[in-house]
């Protein structure tokens, strides 16, 4: 079952897990370090202005800042908690970073304009209105500005969704890049891949669940029951050896914002 998107569900969920997201979030570390990898072929240096959607903890706040030593960055996160987060890394490791912060969900709150990079980590798949988000984008960026994102696609947490049959309802490699198109952006890099996370129960995969926020998108009732019918049809279907399997399925677009038609 696809659902609506609670946003005030998300931010309370996302507002717990501040303290535990950062040692929690392995794959979605393992994403920010790829998505600075591929980045590196088509940022330079030193860009002016940078807004950084999503910004969570700061998993990839923190290798943007390294890696590409904005001029001026400004960090946007629905959650309070995490903006916090991020405050405290930026003070302790790049002192002398020049940022500001937007804490308001970035669907639906104003864009600062004249932007070099948007950029954005495992954040997209939260939006319900995606295309209109990439048109606010595509304002806001200067010509020849880049739109770069980590989201999910439809593997995202399979696991998840056979077994409790609710899911977010996720858009395809494909699908998001004739959005981006028909916007009028160039789509410089389109890849997808999927990630497996092992563990010891199914149980913990809840916990894991909790620990990053994900749990956000409903208030699922869980009876005895129910938790006992969850735990035997998930390790009946998704044991390896003596774990359990979660799979992530991270897609990684670039894309540049063409001349104005």
């Amino acid at each position: 079952m696809k659902i609506a998107i609670d946003k005030q569900r998300v931010r309370s969920r996302f507002s717990r897990a501040a303290m535990s997201y950062h040692s929690t979030a392995v794959i979605q570390g393992q994403i920010a370090e790829k998505m600075i990898t591929l980045l590196q072929g088509f940022i330079p240096m030193r860009p002016d202005r940078v807004l950084e959607i999503g910004c969570g903890t700061g998993l990839f706040s923190s290798l943007l800042l390294q890696h590409f030593l904005p001029k001026h960055i400004i960090f946007n996160d629905i959650s309070p908690e995490m903006i916090t987060r991020v405050t405290d890394m930026v003070k302790s490791q790049h002192p002398s970073s020049q940022y500001c912060f937007i804490c308001d969900d970035a669907e639906s709150c104003p864009l600062p304009e004249q932007l070099d990079v948007i950029a954005s980590c495992s954040t997209i798949q939260w939006f319900e209105r995606r295309g209109s988000f990439f048109a606010r984008c595509h304002s806001a960026l200067l010509e020849n500005g880049i739109l770069a994102f980590s989201t999910f696609g439809e593997e995202n947490m399979r696991e998840m969704s056979a077994t409790t049959q609710v899911g977010l309802s996720y858009g395809s490699k494909s699908e998001l890049v004739a959005e981006l198109v028909a916007l009028g952006y160039e789509i410089l890099l389109a890849e997808e891949e999927l990630l497996r996370l092992y563990l010891e129960s199914p149980l913990q995969v809840l916990n894991h669940l909790k620990q990053t926020g994900v749990t956000g998108i409903t208030s699922h009732g869980w009876t005895k029951g129910k938790l006992q019918a969850y735990c035997n049809a998930y390790t009946a279907r998704y044991t390896v050896g003596r774990e359990v399997t979660l799979t992530y399925h991270p897609i990684y677009i670039i894309a540049k914002k063409r001349k104005d038609r």
